[in-house]
Parts: C-alpha cells; sequence; structure tokens
C-alpha cells in the first residue's frame, strides 16, 4: 500500500488534481476511507509483541504503523526491561514506546509523562487496549529540575502531532515536576529504567532526578543537535552527565539532527 501511494502521488492524473486544487479534498477524502476500512486502528508488532493503537488521524496511523523510525529502538528497550520492572516513559505521546513496555510487564509497571492533554488522551486510551490496569499510571505532567508550573510550545493540535516542548513562551499552562521529588513523596516508586523524549530538554530531566539517578539500571533518550542548544546544553555535555553517573553511552540510531542513545549502567 505504501508502494501504491507514493506511486499515486507521482502520477500525472495527481499533479493534474493539485494544478485545479482538489488534491487536498482527495487526500482527506481518502484517509478517511483509509481509516475507516482500519476500523480507526492499527496493529504493531515489536519484538514478539503486538499493540493495538487508536488512529483517529492521518498524522497519528502513520506515527503509529512506522513507529517514527524507532522500531530498533523500541525492540532493544524491549529486551532491557524486566518483567518487574518501574519503567518511567517521559515525554510518552501517544504511547507507542508506553504500550509495548506495558505488555513485556508481569508484576511492574510502567509510568507515561504525558503533559499533553489531546496526547494523554489517547495515551490512556491506547494503554487500556493493551496492558491491564495496575500496570500502567499516566501522569499529566513535564519532568524538568524543578517543580512549579511551565508553559508547553504546541505544534499541531491532532492526536500525536507536533512537536511539544517547555519554553518560556509556551502557550498552554502545564505542571512541571523534578523526579526526585515525585520519587521522595512516595507518589511514584524509583525507576529501573527511564526513556526520555523531549525535544531538547533531556538534561533538565536527568537533573531533575539528583543522585537518585544512580541508581537506575538503564536510560533510554533521543538527543537532538540544534534543540538542546535551545535549552543552554548540548548533546556532548548530556552525554557526559550520563556518563558522571556511571553510565556507559551506546548510540542505537542517528539522523542529521539526532540520534538515540542507550546508557546503561557500568559493571564494577
Amino acid at each position: 500500500m505504501p508502494n501504491l501511494e507514493r506511486q499515486a502521488a507521482r502520477s500525472r492524473l495527481w499533479t493534474f488534481c493539485k494544478r485545479v486544487g482538489i488534491a487536498p479534498t482527495l487526500a482527506t477524502l481518502y484517509w478517511n476511507i483509509k481509516l475507516a476500512l482500519h476500523l480507526w486502528s492499527a496493529s504493531v508488532s515489536v519484538g514478539g509483541y503486538t499493540a493495538e493503537f487508536a488512529a483517529d488521524t492521518r498524522t497519528e496511523y502513520q506515527r503509529v504503523t512506522s513507529l517514527i523510525g524507532e522500531r530498533d529502538v523500541v525492540k532493544s528497550l524491549l529486551e532491557d526491561v524486566r518483567e518487574s520492572d518501574v519503567v518511567y516513559d517521559i515525554g510518552a505521546n501517544i504511547g507507542t514506546h508506553t504500550c509495548f513496555v506495558g505488555k513485556r510487564l508481569r508484576d511492574g509497571v510502567v509510568i507515561a509523562f504525558e503533559p499533553m492533554p489531546t496526547n494523554a488522551a489517547h495515551l490512556r486510551q491506547n494503554l487500556s487496549m493493551n496492558v491491564p490496569a495496575g500496570r500502567w499510571v499516566v501522569a499529566e505532567c513535564a519532568l524538568s529540575n524543578e517543580n512549579g508550573n511551565g508553559t508547553l510550545a504546541v505544534e499541531g493540535q491532532s492526536y500525536g502531532a507536533g512537536r511539544h516542548a517547555l519554553s518560556q513562551h509556551g502557550e498552554l499552562d502545564i505542571d512541571v515536576c523534578r523526579g526526585e521529588t515525585l520519587i521522595e513523596s512516595e507518589r511514584y516508586p524509583l525507576p529501573n529504567i527511564i526513556k526520555i523524549d523531549v525535544e531538547g530538554a533531556e538534561l533538565k530531566v536527568l537533573k531533575g532526578f539528583g543522585d537518585l539517578l544512580s541508581e537506575v539500571r538503564v536510560v533510554y533518550a533521543e538527543l537532538h543537535h540544534d534543540l538542546s542548544i535551545e535549552y543552554g546544553t548540548s548533546t556532548d555535555e548530556i552525554e557526559a552527565y550520563l556518563c558522571n553517573y556511571g553510565f556507559e553511552i551506546e548510540r542505537l540510531s542517528e539522523r542529521s539532527d539526532a540520534y538515540h542513545i542507550r546508557a546503561i549502567k557500568s559493571q564494577g
């Protein structure tokens, strides 16, 4: 089907449709029919686990079925998760990582942090379709190096869309918490594994755990070259911070603008 879509997009007929201005209407009709035929959902398998996701929009369907190019990252994460682990998914979006982690657990729990209300709504829906209650929690707050209030810059309102990040000039008021505070207040248990996808604010999240970071076994993070600069840091500084807490860094994938790391606690 993706090949057919690409061929259609390059066809003379589609070029004509764009010229006369009916291409957007036809594209919307096509995707509404496609999503309806799939019953507004999508099924994805990784590492022997299959998860079902709500897919109400083209963006959401494409995010789920492609796993935004992170299938190998999800597979590696699942291999590190133990059945009794506590896993923090920080920047969970609609749960493409969270649901697979939840399926891997037996008596552990995955805590998904997602401050964007529209994403959090489908995150809960996706988790309820895949993971038994009691094995997951959705926290509608952002983790950082301080407690209080903040604002979220929102790009795209539809489910799974856009780049949402903490910003001094954001338009959505949200709660901001330190991981260390949440753990010491016994609101949530200490994590064994942390996965971070926060559009450049990774160092703030890590600093928010204080010295409790030394008790974490594995950290997965997407590091952004340019976005890190917006937060006054760099990917090198983030990696160095993790190394200072006894982690060894492995790069899992790399693009021109970002890459994923797996940071595992050094032995001995």
